[in-house]
């Protein structure tokens, strides 16, 4: 058989991201992104990351095939090999059709800006700490008995589409938010680059 490479999707960057409740999807994925290089596909690989029997991680994997979270191609996926501040100039701007992105963490600050004048940028970062703090003294209510999840927000035109989104992401406890101003690009490879290097850097081994 030939040797396949597991490819995450964006839409496994994204749940693999979405919350910090116990998932083991989202754990599996975690652990797949963490990664400095593209793995070679092997039952024994996954049961070494799940830590569970081959009949439970083969289970496991294929779920995350059939739900488009990953897929397994031929040739290894070339990683992005600079550090996160010289990485973020190239990835942020195909976030959003506007070019007008901003990263920042959950106290506020400014991890990367194109678009904004700085003093913009930290203003919206800190707009973004207050939004997070916002949704967590609700979020009960909103993703537990409304079964709303995600901790995404938006300024939203008359007909309902996004002018300023403001989309959370979970590594553990620790969180970072992605503003973006007009259409949201999350399908672009540059979101999975750029999930990959956060969970680099702030994943613990």
């Amino acid at each position: 058989m030939a040797l396949e490479f597991i490819k995450i999707s964006s839409s496994g960057a994204y749940y693999a991201t979405l919350s910090d409740e116990p998932d083991d999807a989202r754990a599996l994925l975690l652990q797949l992104l963490h990664a400095d290089a593209s793995y070679p596909y092997s039952d024994q690989l996954i049961m070494d990351l799940t830590g569970e029997s081959q009949a439970v991680s083969e289970r496991l994997f294929q779920s995350l095939l059939d739900r488009g979270l990953v897929e397994l191609v031929p040739k290894p996926i070339v990683l992005v090999n600079q550090s996160l501040e010289r990485t973020l100039p190239d990835l942020l701007p195909r976030l959003s059709s506007q070019g007008k992105v901003i990263l920042a963490d959950d106290q506020g600050f400014c991890l990367g800006n194109v678009g904004y004048e700085e003093e913009h940028a930290e203003q919206l970062a800190a707009l973004s700490a207050d939004i997070m703090s916002l949704h967590l003294r609700h979020k009960h209510l909103l993703n537990q008995e409304l079964n709303l999840m995600g901790e995404s927000w938006a300024l939203v035109d008359p007909l309902g589409q996004s002018q300023l989104g403001v989309w959370v992401f979970q590594f553990s406890k620790k969180r970072f938010v992605l503003l973006l101003e007009g259409i949201p690009k999350l399908n672009d490879s540059a979101f999975v680059y750029l999930i990959g290097a956060l969970a680099r850097r702030y994943l613990e081994d």
